[in-house]
């Protein structure tokens, strides 16, 4: 599968909420892998059970909740949080 230009990077109200009240080191560790995900939208854990069609990015005690839109080309990041929560 050839690599075309990175996808249009979208992040939800609750997700912009949830990062803001993380601390500013974990802020921008978070926001470098947005760029990742961008490059390879499927570098996350798909996720099953209700959260089906979404994936998982693990960034240490932290994980990105996305979607992939392939037909826009875009990565919507649902949630940002601690593993312990993000789930619910």
């Amino acid at each position: 599968m050839s690599k075309s230009s990175a996808y249009g990077l979208i992040i939800s109200p609750k997700a912009e909420s949830q990062l803001k009240k993380i601390s500013r080191s974990h802020q921008k560790v978070l926001i470098e892998t947005f760029t990742e995900i961008v490059e390879d939208p499927l570098l996350g854990k798909p996720l099953g059970r209700e959260l089906i069609g979404r994936f998982s990015f693990r960034v240490g005690v932290y994980r990105l909740v996305y979607k992939v839109d392939q037909i826009d080309k875009r990565v919507i990041v649902l949630r940002v949080g601690h593993r312990s929560k993000v789930y619910q």
